[in-house]
């Protein structure tokens, strides 16, 4: 799958290798987050939707589904059809609960991280997958039925790499030859896996196309319309989630910055319409990350104005050096005098907290 091969051939925008031995490493396992307590509560409750539960049970889901591609056993994706109707409907009621979903997603990035249930890693992209999927749907106006076959394809489009060895899927070192070529070949694998059983044609052509690059500079050099509708969008999204994705030698970026690296040295390779979307659908200080105002004071982004996305709602609990202080809620909206100075993920506190000692 190529957002797995990405790091072979990616650069930041100063030319220099993202692979370089100087990047900062993935961030150790933590034992207590600093994330507001906000976070912690039933934050969809008024809602009818408790989002943790939720995300709890498809992750659960993708496991067991990714562990059937594993020994052949048939797929059966009833289950993640359901829990995404759910989803939704939820969604085409209130928006809310998809800033609620994006919040909770967050809070947990760091925890399972460091989660060593098999195929842990496959569920946290298909997740990611699933967010990526529904915010750029919405943006291209797609139907809430439409986006229910899309969102499960682009989910499972990578499900040939849990029929690849843990040893290799999680390597932390250089790949050898014969193991990069048995991740390229993940997708003929997933194919021939997928032909036993009934599945949707959308999540046929998210595997078999989703290496596909607008410009033809894919595997099968298929250009433009060519690719199916969905293959675009998937090979899209996954790039950009590998770019926002922990790698063993580098942190994530934010999206703002894989937006801009995607845009800076890989525009042509997608689909314009799609990736117009993607940046519309993508604030610059997205939900879940931390941002530090002109008064010093960090908070995490708990909601963005679709009118006013530069003017977020955050829940402020810590000074600039992230210590905790008395928590409020700001709406920048209402809040002229305010501005955001700086965006971060919450491993950046960290680091913040550790270079002031505390």
């Amino acid at each position: 799958d190529d957002e797995y091969l990405i790091d072979e051939y990616l650069i930041d925008e100063s030319g220099e290798d993202l692979k370089s031995s100087s990047a900062p490493k993935q961030p150790e396992p933590k034992h207590h987050s600093i994330l507001p307590t906000v976070v912690m509560m039933p934050i969809s409750a008024d809602h009818g939707f408790e989002i943790s539960t939720w995300l709890e049970q498809v992750n659960q889901t993708m496991l067991c589904i990714f562990a059937a591609a594993q020994d052949n056993e048939p797929l059966n994706t009833a289950s993640l059809h359901e829990h995404l109707h759910v989803l939704l409907e939820k969604i085409e009621i209130s928006t809310a609960i998809l800033d609620a979903l994006e919040l909770e997603i967050n809070k947990n990035i760091l925890v399972s991280l460091h989660d060593q249930q098999t195929y842990a890693d496959l569920a946290q992209k298909a997740i990611m997958m699933m967010l990526y999927t529904i915010k750029v749907g919405l943006q291209l106006k797609l139907q809430y039925q439409e986006l229910l076959p899309f969102t499960v394809a682009a989910m499972l489009h990578h499900i040939g790499m849990a029929m690849i060895a843990n040893d290799i899927r999680l390597k932390t070192g250089k790949l050898s030859k014969n193991e990069l070529q048995q991740i390229r070949q993940s997708p003929e694998t997933a194919l021939t896996y997928l032909k036993s059983y009934a599945v949707d044609e959308q999540i046929m052509l998210a595997v078999s196309q989703a290496s596909e690059r607008y410009d033809g500079s894919g595997p099968t050099g298929l250009t433009g319309y060519e690719i199916s509708w969905i293959a675009r969008l998937v090979g899209l999204l996954s790039i950009f989630e590998a770019l926002i994705h922990f790698r063993p030698y580098r942190q994530r970026l934010l999206p703002r910055d894989a937006i801009r690296n995607l845009v800076n040295h890989h525009k042509k390779e997608f689909d314009p319409v799609m990736l117009k979307a993607l940046i519309e659908s993508i604030s610059l200080y997205p939900v879940g990350t931390f941002v530090q105002i002109n008064t010093g004071e960090i908070g995490l982004v708990i909601s963005v104005h679709n009118k006013f996305p530069l003017r977020p709602i955050i829940h402020i609990n810590m000074d600039k050096h992230g210590n905790l202080i008395t928590e409020r809620r700001i709406d920048l909206k209402k809040q002229p005098n305010l501005m955001i100075k700086k965006c971060m993920y919450e491993e950046a506190l960290e680091e913040l907290r550790k270079e002031q000692g505390h």
